[in-house]
Formats: structure tokens, C-alpha cells, sequence
């Protein structure tokens, strides 16, 4: 038994050497593969460690359909809504005296898994701070303040929500999340924050500072 192993070591030994020898006739380095030393199909996702292809490794092609794909179950993306606009006390019938509409449109990265209608996007303005002589935004219903539980800087949505977090805001009145298609539609692109001004505001403007999150179902 210990003379045949012996003889198995040598073997292996110059199986080794002879393998290097005609990788360096080949011009490759030592130890180093090419995609012409493996067979099609031969290495599965479960052969390569994990997170040791990057983004830049997979082709032009397939980057483009992991671009348009919807975000992944339980992921969560954010971003930022709002809008700054004169808030007009008087004026012609040109300018709005009061109760001017205002809506502000933000588009998600990654669209959603399922379209996003009115019921989906949901306002919450607990962290609401007032930066000076400014009024509190009134929401048009208390849903997100309910089912929202993050905050302005650390912004968090229940799955299949959108969830609109209000920082700042003065003279806002009816602030309401909608779906950016008519009536009872739904789109998985993205969604709208609309409010009314209710009077000339501080320094004669409507404004609302804000983060969302959403998380896919």
C-alpha cells in the first residue's frame, strides 16, 4: 500500500509539471485560466465565490437587463420629493390668490413589482420641523402617519408601500400621495405628492421638503 501511493504522489507530481510546462509554451501564466480552458457550462453560479464578479464583469448586454428589471422582493430604495412655489395672497385671474395646486412627481429607480395607484403612496408628517414662523403641512388623511414608522433621514416603507416623510413645509394644506395615472390607475414607475397653499406662507412662498421610501412586496 505505501509503494503504490508513492507511485500515485509521482504521477500527480509530473501530471503538475507537465500542465505548467504547457501553460508557459502558451504563453500563459502560471496557474492562470482562460475561457478556452473551460467547458461550456462546466462552472455553475455555486462554483464562484461569492461577490467575486462585479458589475463590470458581466457583458454590455446583460448589464442592460439587470438596468430595466423591478426591484428585488423585500429591497427598499429612496429618494427625495418636494417643491418651493410662490404663494400668491392676491392677484389676477392669471395667478392664483389662494389655494393654488401644487404637485411635485418623482420617478423610481427601479420600478416597482407592482403598480403603485393612490392607496399605495402614503404621507407622514410626524417629523415635521419648523424652521421659523412656518405652519405644520395637513395631510389629507393620517394613513401614513399610521403605517409609517421611519423618519425624514432614515426614510422606511411597509412592503408594496410608498412612504413620503415630511422635514420642512409651510403653507401646505391636503397633502396627499397619488398614482401618477388617471383616476384609479396604477403605475410601477413612479408617483406624485400634491398639496394645496392656503395663504401667502412665510417669505410669500408654499414649499414641502421631503424623503420617500419604497419597498418591493
Amino acid at each position: 500500500m505505501k509503494g503504490k501511493g508513492r507511485v500515485i504522489s509521482i504521477i500527480a507530481i509530473c501530471g503538475a509539471l507537465l500542465s505548467l510546462g504547457i501553460a508557459q509554451a502558451l504563453g500563459s501564466s502560471p496557474g492562470s485560466v482562460t475561457a478556452t480552458d473551460i467547458a461550456t457550462g462546466a462552472v455553475g453560479s455555486r462554483a464562484i465565490r461569492d461577490r467575486s464578479i462585479e458589475y463590470v464583469d458581466i457583458s454590455i448586454r446583460n448589464r442592460g437587463d439587470l438596468e430595466v428589471q423591478s426591484l428585488q422582493s423585500g429591497r427598499t430604495e429612496h429618494g427625495v420629493i418636494g417643491g418651493d412655489f410662490p404663494a400668491f395672497a392676491t392677484g389676477p385671474n392669471t395667478v392664483c390668490p389662494n389655494n393654488c395646486s401644487w404637485g411635485a412627481y418623482a420617478t423610481l429607480p427601479h420600478p416597482a413589482r407592482a403598480p403603485l395607484n393612490d392607496a399605495h403612496v402614503l404621507v407622514n408628517n410626524l417629523s415635521w420641523q419648523n424652521g421659523g414662523g412656518q405652519t405644520k403641512p395637513v395631510l389629507a388623511n393620517t394613513l401614513g402617519n399610521t403605517n409609517c414608522h421611519g423618519t425624514p433621514t432614515a426614510p422606511t416603507a411597509p412592503a408594496g408601500f410608498v412612504c413620503i416623510y415630511i422635514s420642512g413645509g409651510d403653507d401646505a394644506a391636503d397633502v396627499v400621495g397619488n398614482s401618477v395615472i388617471f383616476g384609479t390607475g396604477a403605475s410601477p414607475y413612479g408617483f406624485k405628492l400634491h398639496w394645496v397653499s392656503t395663504g401667502v406662507g412665510d417669505a410669500n412662498n408654499t414649499f414641502i421638503d421631503a424623503t420617500w421610501a419604497y419597498t418591493a412586496p
